[in-house]
């Protein structure tokens, strides 16, 4: 193994520059395409589950007695707040167990519970299941995000993630083409009931297929052969405590926060994807009522348009996203304030254009206008989580992932649809059906304050990012994970007494390379 060099004397590194060859955690391209396939399908019955609820509001709606406040709490705050509160320990888990079994069990429960969903007898039922999808789907976006970011490199995970986050726009397009096709003929409690049956058969395809990649959780699971110069896993009691475990895992969830935390970067695009989501959320919970009142289209003919704006129009989007900020990035050697820069732009864009659908009187008009909002809204699908991925060690990918997405939905899920929906009752009265619409409007208001965080997010960064041979990380051993690949900044082979050599890559070690090519490598 190479000998160390001290940052004092080869001088502070650039805050860019070619990273070294990125390793898949799967050397078949195949392989990772199919797994990406997998992780797309997870999302896209996600994003059905999450979204049929408000769709089918205004059948639900009238048979329980809910006011509008009540359908926020039902499409945010119900589901968001306990899909807040577990996201991070559940992360934890695939960081320190591996993302097959979170994605499997994760699909197993919200299915049954979305389909049991069409049993409920009021809206507190209705609510207290909708907090138990919440929970199901709350593992599956930070183990997806973490798992892409083993496959993928910096120059392409933004695209990779964006094909993920494009089971969003699919789920929104299904969830949609479910209730104007099934509605009419088997109602919303129908709709809930057969909803859930995918769900089983993609966590078999899962549990069939999936090969997972060994992890690397805590350094301390491990120790140093010091014979080989590798590491090797640490054997444990069967009988170790749950109280260990349990301080294993939020120890792990500590560090990741502490890391996290260092790094402004970090805080002001967290904040501004809060913001952003809160608003994105919001029309997306409220649009169908929207047209249904102040346009008075039916259920069948919302769920069509819906389907279209969300499906066809918010795709496109995440694609647009993903595509563009790799090829930024490519282009400016690895700058990724570029692809932040677009999906602000984006949004700058998109805010008086929503303004605009919401006030305009010919439906068609609000419509199209609509769509082409979600679209620029979606653009930030891939970016963000991309970025995220660039701040920190494997060890903590799926944590971070995990942090990310809690502080966004936290507070911008669940406030969003119930700010909207307290501003449409408050303006019910002096304006009747028109109130939704200028409470709409009014959320416009809060992207300034989203476009502020994403803008000093793009100052921040490249003091953020971790580049091999500098920066905080490579004080403490973590630099070169998030351009490289590899855990720390000796590129060493994990051997797993269990699997003969790395388990899943055949022996070819964690990122699918043999040992000597990583001794070198370093």
């Amino acid at each position: 193994m190479a000998p160390s060099t001290s940052s004092e004397d080869i001088g502070p590194p650039p805050p860019y520059h070619t990273p070294p060859p990125f390793v898949s955690c799967y050397s078949n391209p195949w392989y990772r395409r199919w797994v990406l396939f997998l992780l797309f399908l997870v999302t896209m019955m996600q994003s059905t589950d999450r979204n049929i609820p408000s769709i089918l509001l205004p059948e639900i709606a009238p048979e329980f007695h809910m006011t509008d406040l009540g359908g926020g709490m039902l499409n945010g705050a119900a589901f968001v707040l306990i899909y807040a509160v577990a996201t991070i320990p559940l992360a934890r888990v695939a960081d320190m167990y591996g993302r097959k079994i979170l994605l499997v069990t994760s699909l197993l429960v919200w299915s049954t519970l979305t389909s049991l969903s069409a049993l409920a007898t009021s809206s507190r039922d209705l609510m207290i299941l909708r907090v138990g999808v919440g929970l199901g789907e709350a593992g599956c976006a930070p183990a997806s995000v973490s798992l892409i970011a083993l496959m993928y490199g910096p120059y392409e995970r933004a695209s990779a993630i964006a094909i993920q986050q494009l089971g969003f726009a699919a789920g929104i397009m299904a969830a949609n083409f479910c209730a104007a096709v099934m509605v009419n003929s088997f109602g919303w409690r129908g709709i809930l009931g057969v909803l859930g049956a995918p769900g089983y058969l993609l966590a078999a395809v899962i549990a069939i297929t999936l090969r997972d990649p060994p992890v690397v959780a805590r350094a301390h699971r491990y120790v140093l052969d010091e014979e080989t110069g590798e590491l090797r896993r640490r054997r444990r009691s069967k009988c170790a405590s749950i109280r260990d475990w349990w301080r294993e895992l939020w120890e792990g969830v500590k560090e990741c926060a502490a890391h996290l935390m260092k790094r402004p970067t970090f805080v002001h695009l967290t904040a501004g994807v809060m913001i952003q989501l809160g608003v994105g959320l919001a029309i997306m919970a409220f649009l169908p009522t929207f047209l249904e009142r102040v346009h008075g289209m039916t259920t069948r003919e919302v769920g069509f348009r819906i389907a279209i704006v969300g499906g066809v129009f918010g795709g496109f989007g995440v694609i647009l996203g993903g595509v563009v900020g790799d090829y930024l990035t490519t282009r400016s050697r690895g700058d990724q304030r570029h692809m932040l820069l677009f999906v602000l732009g984006c949004n700058v864009v998109a805010a008086p254009l929503n303004v605009f659908a919401c006030l305009v009187d010919d439906a068609n008009a609000a419509t199209y206008s609509s769509a082409v909002v979600v679209a620029l809204f979606m653009v930030m699908a891939g970016p963000p989580g991309a970025i995220v991925q660039s701040l920190v060690p494997d060890r903590m990918r799926a944590t971070a992932q995990g942090f990310f997405g809690v502080l966004a939905n936290m507070i911008g899920g669940t406030m969003g649809p119930v700010i909207v929906g307290l501003l449409s009752d408050a303006f019910k009265k002096p304006y009747g059906d028109d109130g939704i619409r200028y409470a709409l409007a009014l959320t416009m208001v809060f992207c300034l304050w989203g476009q502020f965080h994403w803008w000093m997010a793009t100052r921040n960064l490249p003091k953020d990012v971790l580049v091999p041979g500098g920066g905080e990380g490579a004080e403490k051993g973590e630099a070169g994970s998030a351009s490289g690949g590899a855990a720390g900044t000796e590129y060493v082979r994990l051997i797993d007494d269990e699997r003969d050599g790395g388990g899943s890559n055949g022996g070819r070690g964690l990122y699918g390379s043999n040992s000597r090519e990583r001794r070198a490598a370093s």
